[in-house]
């Protein structure tokens, strides 16, 4: 590799792997990010500068997944299925890996396998997938799982590692040397796929603190009642239930097989105290993990105001309740019908199930057990935030000033008949009432509004078939008849 400028992709990976520009120290680094055996030969240490000077082509602004290299090598030379689609620029650069494997002889081939430590398990999931034709791996006959008995394990690994012999490469079949091929390319591919990672991103590092198993990190969010914190910690990896999957195929590499993986997460603190995950994966090393961890919790703190956690819903920067207005690039409006699709949704768990029609409350919105009252459960549905135990409006009622400042908190805006729906799922009275009773509370509360309620609700819910009128919404059938034959975009 000759020296690059700053910008360029190489430059970028040493950057923020924190080594020289030199092609044997970046070529250690990213295997080592990687998780594999740095080069141990002239020959594949050629062969993966050469892949990572390939891959420093990659305009800085083609972002791929973590994976599609190694997704990508995986089905070459057909395309894997994916979603979302896998970038044209994958399918390109895993030609261009190919092309350095296919110029390979057979002894090169088991030289480039030894250097790079390939391991049993993965040629002999690339030859099993060439000899599918043979009966004993067909897919009717699968590998054995680990319930299977020792006997059947041991003959199973047997033949299916029997390729593994010592035979010399002159001599090994066309399924042979299409297996140490293509699982030389899905290497090659991984550690395409960890450049192109570390490149993409600039460096985040965190003030990582032990914290007993694991390490923590946080970053203080302006306006955010709690930190934005990430955690990363060591998980056991179960061992395979072949006893050499993961030996060299040929050579002394002293590799020992990985006996944990890597999780990072990603999230923040609810007002208890409890850790709530809104994003994580697992790595192979801690530093895979770390650089996760780090870019995720960058990239929230770079669009902290608009940051919702996934599950819970809830904003990380809460906003004063008198202050949220419409151009907030955060503010979710919640119209009627989606509550009525909702209640829909509950009848209809009422009919497949009987013993759920005992009753419904509505306060508290989360009890002790953390069963939800019906307005809980249709904002979950809804996906928005609800009041939870511990907080003041939990007990709140829908029609209360204190239960619309928490929504308008977490930027939810409720339409006057939406607000109306709630406030009347409460009217109908305390304690556990059948959802049919709440429900024809609720749509009376919205009919009370008067006015131009029928101009709202064709606004909210889209215009009635002919023939029906709004009252009619109070029973169940009406109501999911008004539902599945009006679509939302039908309002004016």
């Amino acid at each position: 590799m000759t020296q690059n400028a700053p910008t360029s992709r190489l430059g970028l990976a040493a950057t923020a792997l924190a080594v020289p520009l030199d092609e044997v120290e970046l070529a250690t680094a990213v295997s080592a990010f990687r998780g594999c055996p740095a080069p141990g030969t002239d020959l594949t240490a050629r062969l993966v500068s050469q892949a990572l000077t390939a891959l420093d082509q990659v305009p800085l602004d083609v972002r791929l997944y973590v994976h599609d290299l190694q997704d990508t090598a995986g089905k070459w030379p057909a395309l894997p299925i994916t979603l979302p689609p896998t970038p044209w620029q994958a399918a390109t650069l895993v030609d261009d890996l190919a092309a350095m494997v296919t110029a390979l002889s057979a002894v090169e081939l088991r030289e480039a396998a030894e250097g790079l430590a390939l391991t049993r398990g993965e040629v002999a999931l690339v030859y099993r997938a060439l000899t599918r034709a043979h009966g004993w791996l067909s897919d009717d006959g699968p590998l054995p799982d680990a319930g299977a008995r020792p006997q059947e394990r041991r003959a199973k690994e047997a033949q299916l590692l029997q390729m593994f012999d010592d035979v010399a490469p002159h001599a090994w079949t066309p399924e042979q040397v299409g297996a140490v091929r293509k699982a030389l390319l899905v290497r090659l591919a991984s550690l395409g796929d960890a450049l192109l990672r570390v490149s993409a991103l600039a460096p985040a590092p965190l003030d990582w603190q032990v914290d007993g198993p694991r390490f923590t990190a946080q970053v203080p969010v302006l306006g955010a009642p709690q930190p934005l914190e990430a955690h990363v910690a060591a998980e056991p990896l179960e061992p395979h239930i072949f006893a050499s999957w993961n030996d060299p195929v040929w050579g002394s590499h002293e590799v020992t097989s990985p006996a944990e993986c890597w999780r990072w997460s990603v999230g923040w603190r609810s007002a208890d105290g409890v850790f709530h995950t809104d994003a994580g994966s697992t790595e192979a090393t801690q530093a895979a993990a770390r650089f996760g961890a780090e870019q995720t919790l960058a990239a929230y703190a770079a669009q902290a105001p608009t940051v919702r956690q996934r599950l819970r819903r809830r904003l990380l920067v809460p906003r004063p309740p008198n202050k949220v207005a419409m151009s907030d690039p955060a503010v979710v409006v919640l119209g009627l019908r989606p509550l009525l699709e909702s209640v829909l949704g509950e009848y209809r768990s009422e009919a497949d199930r009987p013993a759920s029609a005992a009753g419904r409350r509505v306060l508290p919105h989360q009890d002790a057990n953390k069963e939800h009252g019906l307005v809980a459960i249709l904002l979950d549905d809804c996906a928005l935030p609800y009041p939870e135990l511990g907080e003041p409006a939990n007990d709140a009622d829908p029609a209360s000033a204190a239960f619309d400042d928490f929504l308008r908190s977490h930027a939810v805006i409720l339409t006057p008949p939406a607000r109306a729906y709630l406030a009347g799922l409460s009217q109908a009275g305390p304690g556990e009432l059948p959802l049919r009773r709440r429900h024809e509370a609720a749509m009376r509360a919205v009919l009370a509004v008067g006015g131009e309620a029928a101009d709202l609700l064709t606004a909210d819910t889209g215009p009635l078939p002919d023939g029906m009128a709004w009252i009619d919404l109070l029973d169940a059938a009406a109501l999911e008849e008004f539902l599945e034959g009006t679509e939302p975009d039908q309002a004016p």
